[in-house]
């Protein structure tokens, strides 16, 4: 992966230098509207009868989450994420887990079960096919990992332009230089390695593979990535504006999307530079 280590090198140092926009202030969320409706059955002379609702057993999702609201009705969007990390090690929340989401290996905490979670299978197989055919499971546990290691890179980058948006730069060519490194370690692990080689992606062979009408793998693999990145932003957007808020959309995340949330923690200590991510990009072209 020569060709993107040196390309996308480049593109660091122009992007840096060009950001705008950035601001210290959270999306605006709408909460949603409307109240909910009784139907009435009328028949002859008889005046309109207001039906009961049907009893239904509240789902496993729909239970815990007003269990951890309960037990932690504090604003869970805090400073930096101190909150939203208590309630994913909470009891409460891996018995969760645990029930819906079960690992090989058990876990106690919640590092422990983003370590033994399955890959996001249905993510990752229409890409890959594009490129192998008939992917293997290591192939798309590799294209996770890689996936995963080039957003860690644009969420250090996103970082580095947000300082400069409120006017905290900081070192930025130390800073755009730790980026590049993460790139170097992706590309040169081992595991990779063996990807691009297996599946003759690398640029000696590409031509040999391909032709010309698929187009660069590494270019594609950018892409990609930059589209799940959008794909995210978005669908916590919509948690946000669907459930009363930042706070409840949170949560409701985490029960739903427990990797995303894991990305989350691992890759923001600032609530105000998530939120601004979060709206930057789900605007993204």
């Amino acid at each position: 992966m020569k060709n993107l280590l040196g390309l996308t090198v480049l593109l660091l140092f122009a992007s840096v230098f060009h950001f705008t926009g950035c601001g210290d202030a959270p999306p605006d969320i709408v909460a949603p509207s409307g109240e909910e409706t009784r139907m009435q059955v009328e028949t002859g002379a008889a005046k309109p009868i207001a039906t009961e609702p049907i009893a239904t057993e509240p789902k496993l999702a729909e239970r815990t989450f007003a269990r951890l609201r309960n037990q932690f009705p504090q604003p869970i969007v805090d400073a930096d994420f101190t909150l939203l990390r208590k309630v994913v090690n909470s009891d409460t929340y891996l018995a969760f887990l645990t029930a819906e989401y079960p690992t090989d290996e058990p876990f106690q905490t919640f590092e422990a079960y983003l370590e033994d979670a399955p890959p996001d299978t249905e993510r990752y197989l229409p890409f890959l096919k594009q490129w192998v055919g008939n992917p293997t499971p290591e192939d798309v546990e590799v294209i996770q990992w890689m996936t995963r290691k080039y957003k860690e890179m644009n969420l250090h980058l996103f970082r580095i332009k947000f300082r400069q948006g409120v006017g905290q730069p900081g070192d930025v060519f130390r800073e755009v230089g730790q980026v590049f490194e993460k790139l170097a370690v992706m590309a040169e692990n081992p595991r990779v390695e063996a990807f691009m080689t297996r599946h003759a992606l690398q640029d000696n062979d590409f031509g040999q593979a391909f032709d010309e009408a698929q187009g660069d793998f590494e270019q594609a693999f950018e892409d990609f990535v930059a589209a799940t990145e959008r794909e995210d932003a978005r669908w916590l957007h919509e948690q946000f504006e669907a459930q009363n808020g930042i706070d409840e959309g949170l949560l409701w995340a985490a029960l739903r999307k427990p990797a995303l949330i894991g990305d989350i923690l691992q890759h923001f200590s600032s609530t105000d530079v998530f939120l601004k991510w979060v709206e930057v990009t789900k605007e993204a072209a």
